[in-house]
């Protein structure tokens, strides 16, 4: 069923705002009067002028995908290593397995080493040594 095609939402809807008369505009002039008595003591503070945002450097931004995906993948690979403790299956595979997920640990390991020694010569890293630098270690 439409709602518009209803009777009682025609009325609803075609029906004219009614007046304000008697104790409602009463009521409605004394609240303008307290906004107004309100917003003469209480007048509106100034808005500061909001900070200029410095652009961002590419390369910046390059150093810190970098990082990520190395923790990303330094992540997987120690979690590799780590599912293979509960793993006890005999076979002759199984050293080599091992020492597979052993190796891609460690090399995991270098790339994400060497992905934070990028990370910290670029701005982002320095930007990130100077935020740092304002707040005390306890």
């Amino acid at each position: 069923m439409n709602l518009l095609a209803s009777p009682l939402m025609l009325s609803l809807v075609l029906a004219p705002a009614a007046p304000t008369t008697g104790a409602v505009a009463g009521k409605l002039a004394a609240l303008r009067a307290t906004l107004a008595r309100m917003e003469a003591k209480y007048p509106p503070k100034p808005q500061a002028a909001p900070q200029p945002i410095p652009p961002v450097s590419p390369a910046a931004s390059a150093a810190t995908v970098v990082l990520a995906r190395a923790q990303s993948a330094l992540f997987d690979a120690r979690a590799a290593k780590y599912a293979l403790r509960d793993e006890y299956r005999s076979g002759p595979g199984r050293f080599a397995q091992l020492r597979a997920a052993i190796l891609r640990c460690r090399e995991a390991q270098a790339t994400y080493k060497a992905a934070a020694a990028a990370f910290h010569a670029s701005p982002a890293g320095a930007a990130l040594q100077a935020a740092r630098a304002k707040y005390p270690r306890y």
